[in-house]
């Protein structure tokens, strides 16, 4: 099967997520170095003030001509991600962000340092939020991850009370089925999704 083509405009913009380790991998190759100094120069990634470089902006800036930019980019590319790449990405850095919600409460915290990662389903007691969020009891609903220049985000989504493994089945049962958008998951509680749930199945018994 043909693979699709690749976007210089996307590729752009991935290597800029990882900029740091662009000047690690490639410090000693002259070939790229006019065009790794100006995409790590400054944060165009994570920073909404400065804007995303053109690739016109680039060239002008680079003196590359437009193949020769281009080129350098599918190049740089293909050397991180093909399956036999000698390049190897550092992701040295973790953080982890707890988001808590009780009945449409929030509050989040972040760690630098964690002993152990909780898996989606455990009971986590956190006492140190209550006079925000009105509880102490929470289960982890979610985790996910992102790779973000030289750091593992490590986000876990909290919510108040204890597991419930067959609601969290049928909840997830009920969004590939169709019975209820991810919008109204968002936007609904647990008591209101159960509600709804119920409402479904004693329609459908009749």
């Amino acid at each position: 099967m043909e693979s699709h083509k690749l976007s210089v405009k996307r590729i752009l913009i991935d290597l800029l997520s990882i900029k740091d380790q662009l000047k690690m991998l490639f410090n000693n190759n002259t070939e790229y170095a006019t065009l790794i100094n100006f995409l790590t120069e400054k944060d165009y990634y994570n920073d909404d003030d400065i804007p995303l470089p053109s690739l016109k902006e680039i060239e002008s800036k680079t003196g590359l001509k437009t193949n020769q930019l281009r080129n350098q980019l599918l190049n740089i590319y293909q050397e991180l991600f093909e399956y036999d790449s000698n390049k190897t990405l550092e992701f040295n850095n973790k953080e982890y962000f707890f988001f808590l919600e009780f009945n449409k409460t929030y509050a989040s915290f972040t760690l630098k340092n964690i002993n152990h990662l909780p898996r989606i389903g455990e009971n986590i007691t956190i006492p140190f939020l209550k006079a925000k969020i009105q509880s102490e009891v929470f289960y982890v609903e979610d985790i996910r991850h992102e790779f973000i220049g030289t750091s593992q985000r490590i986000e876990i989504y909290l919510k108040s009370g204890y597991f419930n493994s067959y609601f969290h089945f049928r909840k997830h049962q009920a969004l590939e089925e169709n019975e209820i958008g991810i919008l109204e998951i968002h936007d609904m509680t647990d008591y209101q999704i159960k509600e709804r749930l119920r409402m479904g199945r004693f329609k459908y018994n009749r």
